[in-house]
């Protein structure tokens, strides 16, 4: 009989554990993307659930197929579908993979793409701006921190079963944690635009001379900056995010394009002595 029905055992889980968080990626490709990884993945866990070695293969053939979704937020996945593969609920454990592979791939990258690299790597790149090593340790920290994590959310998912489904798609747990995620960390960026670019300021500029009472010359000098100041601290940077986001969600100019306008304008700026850094 292929089927040994045994429960996993702690070696076997931590070893496809291991080789899901470790190796999912190392055979990407365009074909069948993590396909690979994951199948790599279910090896240790086949070997004790079946003892024949074609019906290893066959098994392995089924997760052979295209996969891909957010490395760390797929550990959740990957956990429910080795309980589901030791209850030999082989076609449950198929239709989880495909059902949660949109879900995590959105809540995955929503809390990386926002909650945790821009704001760890602009405080990283302050750091850096000062000399302060610790803005190499700070720049990786969203990766190490992705990374650790997958082991507890593997060990959720295997918990949980069948029944992560609901916490992924249909309660309000991961649906509060990725609004959560957005509006903290566009808050946080928006809190370092000013600090980042405070020195970015207008040079005051000479608008004729006068003659005072002892008969001498003295320039007047009208103040750009003071004046912005007055209206609204920081309106400067402010602005410059402002345009900069109209030239890419309303101009459809790319990130890159923008980049290299903002650093023509500001060298045109500053060599002509208006602007200055």
């Amino acid at each position: 009989m292929a089927k040994t029905n045994k429960k996993l055992s702690k070696k076997a889980l931590s070893k496809s554990a291991f080789r899901y968080n470790a190796c999912l990626q190392w055979c990407w490709n365009y074909e069948k993307m993590q396909g690979a990884g994951y199948a790599y993945s279910m090896v240790p866990a086949f070997k004790e659930l079946y003892d024949d070695n074609d019906e290893i293969c066959r098994n392995l053939e089924r997760h052979m197929q295209f996969y891909n979704t957010n490395p760390w937020a797929g550990a959740v996945q990957f956990g429910a579908s080795l309980a589901l593969e030791e209850a030999y609920q082989v076609e449950v454990a198929d239709s989880l993979k495909i059902a949660l592979m949109g879900p995590l791939a959105a809540i995955g990258d929503t809390i990386q793409a926002i909650l945790l690299n821009p704001p760890l790597n602009i405080l990283a790149a302050s750091l850096a701006a000062e000399g302060n090593w610790l803005g190499v340790l700070v720049a990786i920290l969203p990766s190490l921190l992705t990374f650790v994590i997958r082991w507890p959310l593997f060990y959720y998912g295997y918990r949980k079963g069948e029944d992560v489904i609901a916490d992924v798609a249909g309660t309000s747990t991961f649906d509060t944690l990725q609004a959560a995620a957005s509006i903290l960390g566009i808050t946080v960026i928006g809190g370092f635009v000013p600090s980042i670019l405070s020195a970015l300021h207008f040079n005051d500029i000479t608008i004729g001379t006068t003659v005072n009472e002892a008969g001498e010359e003295v320039a007047n000098v009208f103040s750009i900056q003071e004046t912005l100041d007055g209206i609204l601290p920081y309106l400067l940077p402010v602005a410059l995010v402002a345009i900069c986001y109209v030239m890419i969600k309303n101009l459809k100019i790319s990130p890159l394009k923008t980049i290299l306008i903002l650093a023509v304008v500001t060298f045109v700026l500053g060599a002509a002595g208006i602007m200055a850094k």
